[in-house]
């Protein structure tokens, strides 16, 4: 069985929603190119970890137009048995079918919103409530077809304060591998239901009295389209960087709320990642 690798990265300050989907959607992109360098690296070993460092450039919320520059930093675990312990993706099970399958069920914290948070230099979520995190279960499912990776990943959660679902595909074209450098192409599409889409970017009439922004409803439907380039450059079985850059477009609902100014964003990152 393939040993299970688990590539996350989690902010040091407080994660923004913004910087929460660029990082998981971008730097985790490529999972399958980086097994191989993963299974190397751990030498028939039952458990591997990873450790990294790293800095991103994103709006510091979704729908904003402030961007900010953010430290990164990630511990992983994982168990030859499936078993992972991770900063971004909590605690869960990972089990490989075959070279091509691979599942997974965890369970993880929700992302959160501050009411201090900017939405432009002189707009914040003041009045709006915080959002903040809880737990949530997850699953996913990912397939290898030569070069093509293609992954689809459901989310709900389990708090009142966390109620809705959201299930995103992915799709991870290496369009160059080598020893020494790998060029991967992103993209991703995020789908969210009514309860979701209205804790993000819905107003509600009290919502509305408090802040000053409209009042508006937003129902279900896509969230999020993405594309991206990641970039892998090996320095050692061990130790990795991964350089991505990423174009984010909020779709449908999402998109018309009065809580976004700026429906396009991008965001740039670096990671230095080493596992053991």
């Amino acid at each position: 069985m393939r040993f299970p690798i688990i590539v996350s990265c989690l902010l040091v300050s407080q994660v923004s929603l913004a910087e929460e989907t660029t990082l998981n959607s971008n730097i985790e992109q490529g999972l399958s190119r980086l097994q191989s360098l993963w299974a190397e690296a751990s030498d028939g070993k039952n458990w591997q970890a990873a450790t990294g460092l790293g800095i991103a450039y994103a709006p510091e919320v979704m729908g904003g137009d402030v961007y900010e520059a953010s430290p990164m930093g990630s511990l992983d675990l994982a168990h030859r048995s499936g078993f992972f312990i991770s900063t971004s993706k909590g605690v869960g099970w990972s089990y490989t079918v075959n070279p091509n399958w691979q599942a997974a069920i965890f369970l993880a914290p929700s992302e959160e919103r501050k009411e201090k948070d900017q939405l432009t230099d002189h707009i914040t979520f003041k009045g709006m409530g915080e959002i903040k995190a809880a737990a949530q279960a997850g699953l996913a499912l990912n397939y290898i077809w030569g070069d093509l990776e293609l992954s689809t990943t459901i989310f709900t959660g389990l708090a009142n304060r966390n109620r809705g679902q959201q299930i995103k595909l992915g799709a991870d074209y290496t369009a160059y591998g080598s020893e020494h450098f790998a060029l991967i192409l992103n993209g991703g599409l995020t789908a969210s239901n009514a309860d979701y889409q209205q804790r993000w970017y819905g107003v509600s009439a009290q919502q509305a009295k408090q802040s000053g922004f409209k009042a508006y409803q937003a129902g279900s439907g896509l969230t999020l389209g993405s594309v991206g380039v990641t970039a892998i450059v090996p320095f050692s079985k061990e130790l990795r960087l991964i350089n991505s850059v990423s174009y984010n477009q909020l779709l449908g609902d999402a998109a018309d709320s009065p809580l976004v100014k700026s429906k396009g964003s991008a965001a740039v990152s670096a990671f230095l990642q080493y596992t053991w």
